[in-house]
């Protein structure tokens, strides 16, 4: 097995234990949420910590190799652990998903074969040592990161906390059979038992997986949000001549521009003066969806702009200099998920609109002053589209730097989230 040199073996650090070991499949040069969001947990934690992630590469995920030392300067080791799929295995893959969605792609995800080679790599670690460290955390997704933690928790004792990004068993966008549907909620029910601490993201998000579970287990339940750093975000930048509203992220499934599309054809038809000198763009990927039948074709040109993904840090300054900035989500009775994306739309300081459901993200909106239209409301999309242009120009005359209610953006400064992240460890010990 190779692993990249950790710092103490490197020499650059004492040889004392970590305090912390934290577990994620996703790292930096991977450019997702899930490994920036991590990173950031762990460097405003202030811990010595130890990570373990995936030397992972496939050609169809995004990296940004430039947030790579940023990433890696302040933690005291990082072991980086080869994550492959043979050749057999991927055209075995590949002929059934022609037909069928494979098993093992959901059980609980594609990735569950790495966790043997962790946990061999870390018994033979600790062993080596002569000691362990003091707390551990997983971060999933994906979930067979808390696999390696379950075993970890039977094998050497560690007290142990599972981050949940999003739900697991009850996450809607999760079409599990009932085969792997059961075999999920058996793993699921495991991590839930075993764990000292679950971290998720929302109050919703703990009422909707442990609503199938004994209260006492409740009690292990904690709130860790997503974070934002001010320092990552140019607000010196100059406004664009039209007026500028961006979505930044990728829409997929019935995840769409849809609803904000029948809104501005809407407003067109009745109020199209409210539209001169505006423009809408997309930062992201749409490669799933037919937007010129989800409406596109209705607007007028140059209305809306569809961008190609960008790096992270672009994505920020994107933010910046935008007039304000868009969530979508898809059409549910309510939705637990908060969006990394939200939160780093809080740290630009943009106003926001929200076409989500009654839940998470829309509540958060709602505090910061924002505007919300349900994605299966048309006529409340519309409404809260035009009150949000309206409020855009205003602003602009106004000359308002930093939007939003400051008690709500400070809580999800990246200082704060670091600072109750560290105290979870401590109150662990």
């Amino acid at each position: 097995m190779s692993v990249r040199l950790s710092k103490n073996q490197l020499g650059l650090v004492s040889s004392l234990p970590p305090d912390l070991l934290a577990i994620s499949f996703y790292y930096p040069p991977a450019n997702n949420p899930r490994a920036i969001q991590v990173a950031r947990l762990l460097r405003h934690a202030g811990l010595a910590t130890s990570l373990v992630c995936s030397a992972y590469v496939d050609i169809t995920d995004r990296r940004d190799e430039r947030q790579v030392s940023e990433a890696e300067s302040f933690l005291q080791d990082i072991y980086r652990i080869p994550f492959t799929v043979s050749p057999l295995r991927r055209k075995i893959t590949g002929l059934v998903s022609r037909v069928t969605r494979p098993v093992w792609e959901e059980w609980p995800d594609s990735f569950r074969s790495w966790k043997d080679d962790v946990v061999s790599f870390l018994s033979d670690l600790f062993e080596q040592r002569k000691s362990k460290p003091t707390a551990m955390i997983t971060f999933g997704s994906p979930m067979s990161d808390h696999l390696i933690g379950l075993e970890i928790k039977r094998t050497h004792k560690l007290p142990w906390m599972a981050h949940f990004s999003d739900p697991w068993v009850d996450n809607p966008f999760k079409n599990y059979g009932w085969l792997t549907g059961r075999a999920n909620l058996i793993l699921e029910r495991q991590v839930v038992e075993s764990a000292d601490r679950l971290l998720f993201t929302s109050e919703e998000t703990i009422d909707l997986v442990m609503a199938k579970y004994p209260e006492q287990l409740r009690e292990k339940c904690r709130v860790l949000t997503h974070s934002y750093e001010s320092s990552k975000y140019r607000h010196d930048q100059r406004p664009m001549d039209e007026v500028t509203i961006r979505f930044l992220g990728d829409l997929y499934g019935l995840r769409t521009p849809r609803p904000l599309f029948k809104a501005l054809d809407s407003i067109h038809r009745e109020k199209p003066k409210l539209l001169e000198n505006l423009k809408l763009e997309f930062v992201g990927s749409m490669c799933e969806l037919d937007v010129m039948e989800m409406g596109l074709r209705e607007l007028p040109p140059n209305l809306v702009v569809l961008r190609e993904t960008v790096a992270y840090n672009e994505s920020l300054d994107l933010m910046s200099s935008a007039d304000g900035l868009v969530v979508i989500d898809a059409p549910a009775d309510t939705s637990p998920f908060l969006p990394s994306k939200l939160v780093d739309y809080i740290g630009a300081g943009k106003p926001v609109l929200g076409i989500t459901p009654p839940g998470t993200a829309s509540r958060l909106i709602v505090e910061l002053g924002g505007w919300v239209g349900n994605p299966a409301d048309p006529q409340q999309v519309k409404e809260a589209l035009e009150e949000f242009i309206g409020a855009l120009r205003e602003l602009r005359k106004n000359k308002q730097r930093v939007w939003g209610e400051g008690a709500v953006r400070l809580r999800y400064d990246a200082k704060s989230v670091g600072k109750g992240f560290r105290d979870l460890v401590i109150e662990l010990g």
